[in-house]
């Protein structure tokens, strides 16, 4: 029988995470692999040697493998260099958690709504002067879309319908890293998610929010099955296989004339919604796919 460790946030606790952590823990046990969920709080790195103190080194060292469903990229790099393999590895989910640098690696390999980085400042100085907003504006035109680099469920997602809103929320978010972006008319409130493990993508939904031009059903969003097109899944395969990732949820805008833009890919994306809307468990796939590369 298989050994597996499951390493989450022990600090991120609310239905629907633990939702997850128990779809996970059901589909170890359907594909025959032994599975402890362990917090992050039980393990302490030191960066400088890369040693990691922990009470669990029984469990570590009877690990075939480290389910990372966590971003605490430090304790991910330190278990690599320990010789640990993580599904996904921590450079993988790196290169996801921060949305410039999932475009940076992307370069040149999918369609992406057009994206201007936004000048980085200092918390404790921020914009004396936004007068280079109005480049990003003549740039992108109004209105764009306004992410923090690093925020999850749409919740650091801003609408900038003109200028004066632009700069109000580049005011209040400064200090932090953040994108400008085309906001792309045709997907407005919609998008399709697509969940790719190893060399497939296994199920895929369209979300899709009335009230919203944000899709995620943390806000709001609906779902429904659909088939995505070929287009659309050789672009989510090409961008985890570019990323590194074993499995990931794919985000993908609808375009004009059946063009697909690439929105975002998401290292441990939730899949309750997805497993209600297509009936397909992605554990299994998932399962399926360490066994097969342990």
């Amino acid at each position: 029988m298989k050994k597996g460790i499951l390493i989450v946030n022990s600090f991120l606790d609310t239905p629907s995470v633990r939702d997850t952590y128990d779809l996970l823990l059901e589909g170890a046990k359907h594909c025959g692999i032994r599975m402890d969920l362990i917090g992050n709080d039980r393990f302490f790195v030191d960066p400088g040697s890369g040693l990691i103190e922990t009470d669990e080194h029984k469990a570590l060292n009877d690990a075939d493998f480290i389910l990372f469903w966590n971003k605490d990229l430090f304790l991910g790099r330190a278990l690599e260099r320990a010789g640990h393999r993580l599904f996904n590895p921590a450079d993988a989910i790196e290169a996801c958690d921060n949305k410039a640098l999932t475009f940076e690696k992307l370069e040149g390999v999918c369609r992406v709504p057009k994206t201007l980085k936004i000048p980085m400042t200092f918390n404790t100085i921020g914009y004396g002067d936004l007068s280079f907003e109005d480049h990003i504006g003549n740039i992108l035109g109004y209105p764009y879309i306004i992410k923090e680099c690093l925020g999850s469920y749409g919740g650091q997602v801003y609408m900038a319908e003109d200028e004066k809103k632009a700069r109000s929320i580049i005011k209040a978010i400064e200090g932090k890293d953040c994108i400008a972006q085309e906001y792309i008319r045709s997907s407005h409130g919609r998008d399709i998610r697509a969940y790719v493990v190893g060399n497939e993508v296994v199920a895929a939904m369209e979300r899709y929010n009335d009230t919203d031009f944000r899709s995620n059903i943390a806000n709001g969003g609906k779902s429904r099955p659909i088939a995505i097109s070929g287009e659309q899944a050789g672009m989510a395969l090409a961008a985890t296989k570019k990323l590194g990732m074993d499995f990931a949820g794919v985000d993908i805008l609808f375009g004009d004339d059946d063009e697909s833009f690439l929105c975002e890919v998401n290292s441990n994306a939730q899949f309750r919604a997805l497993y209600e809307t297509t009936g397909i468990n992605i554990t299994h796939a998932l399962f399926e796919h360490i066994i097969s590369v342990c």
